[in-house]
């Protein structure tokens, strides 16, 4: 533990800084600047040789409570805040633009882990859930940081044209705010661009994106049963092979401690009555655990890395995050939400 501090200092003053950009541009994702401050350093300089225990350390254990802690966001009082049909309409924009995003990944002939990074950071909350199930993926760090990048990007241009569009056409002020929850991706992106519409947009952005984040539980769960079974597959094929399995490969839990975690913590969330300065320091600290996880991931990726996946994924994430807005504003605009 006392070699990992060196490189947990470093980690943490970068971390801080991503924050406080935050502070001063909501807008802009801290996790997405903790990613690319990690790689710029590693790639514009050279990550320091002391920093590497503290690195394994937040890319590891401290990603994975971060994770946990992520159930502290989940709750079923935004679910009963928009209805039956609120969280219908949830669930099949959620759906479509996961297996949406997967069949344009596959139509452009792209891996199809980055096309799932993709898929449910549109899906459910931008960066946050690509941190969430990248564990539970056999993405490398080169896609996780495209994924987080192109997400970044995407939600950042939506938050010119959805209020433009949303004129054009003539959107009330819950109507707008309802599309901006249900299409655009990271929790302050969707608040910085119902803001630029109005104090009502914003309540209703913030309830359909609230219920966006409860789909994160069972899609980690259920990433989390397949990528057992890929590791179970393997390491069965690997003793037919006669290649030596390790004792922990064997030993693969059926569900990981830490989505144990998000569920036990997401439960807590929504049966006991825990104070608002409690919750907040909860889901700050989850925030900032995700980001010293994100910045070793960073460290780790290489630009030659990143240039090798070509264009492709950078094309397709910009049809898609088209095609999801549209859906998301037909959806919204059928039900009524």
């Amino acid at each position: 533990m006392v070699k990992s501090l060196p490189g947990l200092g470093l980690i943490a003053a970068i971390v801080g800084v991503a924050f406080l950009i935050n502070d001063f541009q909501p807008a802009v994702s801290p996790l997405a600047l903790c990613v690319a401050f990690g790689f710029a350093v590693a790639n514009f300089g050279r990550w320091p040789s002391f920093a590497a225990a503290g690195t394994g350390l937040a890319s590891k254990k401290l990603m994975r409570i971060g994770v946990a802690l992520l159930g502290a966001q989940v709750s079923v009082v935004s679910l009963k805040a928009i209805g039956l049909k609120g969280v219908l309409t949830v669930i099949l924009v959620v759906t479509f633009t996961i297996f949406g995003i997967l069949a344009l990944s596959k139509a452009f002939k792209m891996s199809g882990e980055l096309g799932l990074l993709i898929g449910v950071g549109f899906g459910v909350c931008g960066a946050t859930a690509v941190a969430a199930i990248r564990p539970q993926t056999r993405a490398t760090e080169e896609e996780t940081s495209y994924a987080i990048a192109l997400i970044s990007l995407c939600g950042t241009l939506s938050i010119f044209t959805l209020p433009f569009i949303g004129h054009l056409i003539g959107l009330s002020d819950q109507t707008f705010g309802a599309w901006a929850g249900a299409a655009v991706h990271d929790v302050g992106q969707v608040i910085a661009t119902a803001s630029v519409w109005s104090d009502e947009a914003v309540q209703s952005a913030v309830v359909i994106k609230l219920a966006r984040v409860c789909m994160l539980a069972p899609i980690v769960l259920i990433l989390s049963l397949r990528h057992r079974r890929y590791l179970t597959s393997v390491a069965a094929q690997n003793e037919k092979d006669g290649i030596a399995v390790s004792t922990k490969t064997n030993k693969v839990p059926l569900i990981p401690f830490f989505v144990i975690g998000f569920i036990a913590v997401a439960t807590i969330q929504n049966t006991l009555d825990i104070p608002s300065g409690i919750h907040y320091a909860i889901v700050l600290v989850s925030k900032l655990l995700l980001g010293a996880g994100l910045v070793a991931l960073g460290s780790s990726v290489r630009w030659k890395s990143i240039r090798a996946i070509g264009p492709r994924p950078m094309v397709m994430g910009l049809i898609a995050w088209v095609i999801v807005a549209g859906v998301a504003l037909a959806a919204v605009q059928i039900t009524g939400l």
